[in-house]
Order: structure tokens, then sequence, then C-alpha cells
């Protein structure tokens, strides 16, 4: 592997111990933006997804589950629809992002993965869990909050 070095760990205060690098490839991706924009501009849905394990734990065993959309987002006008608590206090579970561009999704931090291949503004084609239906939607990716 290839990569610029990004801290050594040492015990004797030299040059000598584990190091850590970037990789060349993650370089080429975010160099051209430090330039162009004095920051790295990450794509995503900006939407709120629950941890993988606490996914897990709602028994979401495939995809990403959304837990909240914020209003006048790209995704609340694509219409996803967030967890939220139903009229006896229970959890009624939001959309599953299952696939993108049709890459399968097994959860959250599989979709960031999947995602770090898109620019912002990028029209992407999700596909949703909904219950027991499957749907799609596209909608264009925004800068996402870091």
């Amino acid at each position: 592997m290839i990569g610029i070095n990004a801290a050594i760990f040492t015990q004797t205060g030299t040059s000598a111990g584990v190091g850590f690098a970037i990789p060349s490839s993650t370089v080429l991706k975010i160099a051209p933006q430090l330039i162009q924009f004095g920051k790295v501009r990450r794509a995503g849905l900006n939407v709120d997804f629950a941890p993988d394990p606490i996914a897990y734990q709602l028994n979401v065993r495939n995809g990403a589950l959304i837990l909240k959309v914020p209003g006048g987002s790209a995704a609340a006008k694509a219409g996803l629809a967030p967890t939220s608590r139903g009229f006896a206090g229970n959890i009624v579970l939001g959309d599953i992002v299952v696939a993108v561009d049709g890459k399968p999704v097994k959860g959250k931090s599989d979709l960031l993965r999947v995602l770090d291949d898109y620019g912002v503004g990028d029209q992407v084609s999700l596909t949703i869990r909904r219950g027991s239906e499957t749907l799609e939607a596209t909608l264009p990716l925004e800068e996402a909050d870091m």
C-alpha cells in the first residue's frame, strides 16, 4: 500500500515505531476538494440513521434504518419516512435503505462507505423497504453534516 504518513506511534520519540498513513486513493479524492473548498465535502442523504447495533436490536438485519428526516431536505421531498412512536408508544420503524443504485447496503456503516463514491449533487436511486413493501426513490445527494 502506498500512502501519506500521518502519524507515528513511538515509545522512544524517534521516527521508529508503528506508522499510520492515509491511503493514496483517499488523498486523490480529498486533495482537490481541500484546494477548491478548504474542506472535504462529503455527499450524503442528510438523514439520521440508527447505529448498526441499535438497528439490529430493532430486528433490522439488512439495510440502514432511518431515524430522522429533516424537513425541507431532499430526503423529505422524496418522501423518506423516519422512525416514530405509535399511539401506544410502540416504535414504528422508518424506511430502511437496502440499496443505492443497485449496490446492496447491509447497515449504516455500509451505506456511508457506498456514498463515499458519490459527489454532492449526484442523483442516486435508493431501494427502500417500508414495512412489507419495496419502494424506489431518486434524489440528489446533499453535503453531509460532519
